[in-house]
C-alpha cells in the first residue's frame, strides 16, 4: 500500500516536481477542470485578496516556521541522523501546501546519486535539518524516476519549454508547483512593472506557504524586505508566469513595513 501510494504521489506530479536545474513544467491549460481556473470574477479576486492594512506580521513572528531558503539548503538525514543528501526542490498544491519534498541522496551508499520523492507527512525538521524515512534499503521505494510509468516523449527537459501533452493520469490528478516557479521571479504592483523581486517565502511549520519576501529594486531610506501575502493559484497565478502580480498599489506597499528576520523563528535556522 505504501509503495502503491508512493508510486501514485510521483505520478500525478512528475512533470512538474523535477529539481531546479531541470525545467519540466506542464501548461496549467492541460487541468480540465469544471471552472476555468485563469478566469477569475472581480468577486472572486475581493473575496480572496487580503487588504494590506490588514495584514499584520506579528502572527507571523509568534507562530515562527521556516523559510523556503533554508529548507532548500537543509541537510536530509536518515531516521538514524546519518547525513544521506540535500533537498533540490519543495513541491506544492493548489492551496499552497507542501506535498512533497526533492532530495538527492546515495552517494553514501555507494549506489550513486539519485533523486527521490518524499511525501511532507514523513519529513521531520530540527535544527540540523530534516529526518526522513528513507534508507538504503527502501529507497527504491522514493525513487523519483525508476518506479515511474511516464512516456519520455511527453517530458522534454529543455530549459524554459512549455509540455503539451501529458499521461491522462497526471493531467486529470491534483495541479501541483515547484517554490523554484516563484522564488527569484520579479513582482510586479498595480502602478509600478518592476517593484522588485521573490528572495524567499515563509511557510508555517506544518508545511502552508504564509507569504512571499520581496525585496524593492530601489534602495531608499527604509526601504528593505517585505512579505506579502500570497494566495497563488486562487489569484490567477500560474507557474511559469513571467511575473507575480501583487495586487496592491504603491501607497498600500509603501506603509509595509520591513519584515524583520531578527523577530522571525525559523526551527531550520
Amino acid at each position: 500500500m505504501k509503495t502503491a501510494n508512493l508510486s501514485r504521489l510521483m505520478l500525478l506530479t512528475m512533470a512538474s516536481l523535477l529539481p531546479m536545474h531541470v525545467y519540466a513544467d506542464i501548461d496549467s491549460s492541460l487541468s480540465q477542470q469544471q471552472t476555468d481556473p485563469n478566469n477569475l470574477s472581480q468577486t472572486q479576486h475581493v473575496q480572496a485578496t487580503r487588504p494590506l492594512n490588514e495584514w499584520d506580521y506579528s502572527a507571523i513572528y509568534e507562530q515562527s516556521g521556516f523559510r523556503a531558503e533554508a529548507l532548500l539548503e537543509a541537510t536530509v538525514f536518515s531516521p538514524q541522523e546519518d547525513e544521506i543528501g540535500e533537498i533540490v526542490n519543495i513541491v506544492l498544491d493548489q492551496q499552497n501546501q507542501i506535498v512533497t519534498v526533492i532530495a538527492e541522496v546515495g552517494g553514501m551508499w555507494d549506489s550513486g546519486d539519485r533523486h527521490v520523492a518524499i511525501p511532507w507527512d514523513e519529513v521531520e525538521l530540527y535544527e540540523a535539518g530534516i529526518k526522513v524515512p528513507v534508507r538504503q534499503e527502501n529507497v527504491e521505494e522514493y525513487d523519483l524516476f525508476t518506479n515511474v510509468t511516464i512516456d519520455e516523449a511527453y517530458i522534454y527537459k529543455q530549459e524554459m519549454e512549455r509540455v503539451s501533452t501529458v499521461e491522462e493520469d497526471v493531467a486529470t490528478g491534483p495541479q501541483t508547483w515547484k517554490i523554484s516557479d516563484i522564488i527569484d521571479d520579479y513582482a510586479s504592483i498595480e502602478s509600478e512593472k518592476g517593484y522588485g523581486y521573490i528572495t524567499d517565502a515563509l511557510f508555517t511549520n506544518n508545511g502552508i506557504m504564509q507569504a512571499i519576501i520581496v525585496k524593492p529594486l530601489r534602495e531608499e531610506p527604509g526601504s528593505g524586505p517585505r512579505a506579502f501575502p500570497f494566495y497563488g493559484y486562487p489569484e490567477g497565478w500560474r507557474s511559469g508566469s513571467s511575473h507575480y502580480q501583487l495586487p496592491y498599489a504603491s501607497d498600500e506597499v509603501k506603509e509595509l513595513p520591513v519584515f524583520d528576520y531578527d523577530n522571525y523563528e525559523s526551527v531550520l535556522d
